[in-house]
């Protein structure tokens, strides 16, 4: 019983590894014509230029801040930090495990 369900198991595996052997199809059928889809209209959307830029955009308050008040920011250390400590982390562990 073993070896008859060990023989199906087998050969299940063997059958799914078969390449499925598709016929070629003539390179006229197989060719469509392009589709030119149009949404919106057709209509060229604007571009953002200098001219038509708002006056008043979004700025955030550590935009404001000068680099000095930046670096004094732990927020900004957090995110070095972060960066930098799994390097220096990798580096202590390849050279302990030597």
């Amino acid at each position: 019983m073993f070896r008859a369900l060990l023989l199906i198991l087998l050969a299940q595996d063997a059958l799914s590894l078969q390449i499925a052997v598709r016929p070629l199809a003539p390179a006229t059928l197989s060719r469509s014509p392009a589709v030119h889809a149009q949404f919106g209209g057709g209509e060229k959307p604007k571009g953002l230029s200098r001219d038509s830029e708002p006056e008043e955009f979004f700025k955030t308050n550590m935009d404001a801040m000068s680099d000095e008040e930046k670096l004094k920011s732990p927020v900004v250390w957090i995110g070095l930090s972060i960066l930098v400590l799994p390097f220096i982390a990798g580096v202590i562990a390849l050279e302990f495990s030597k």
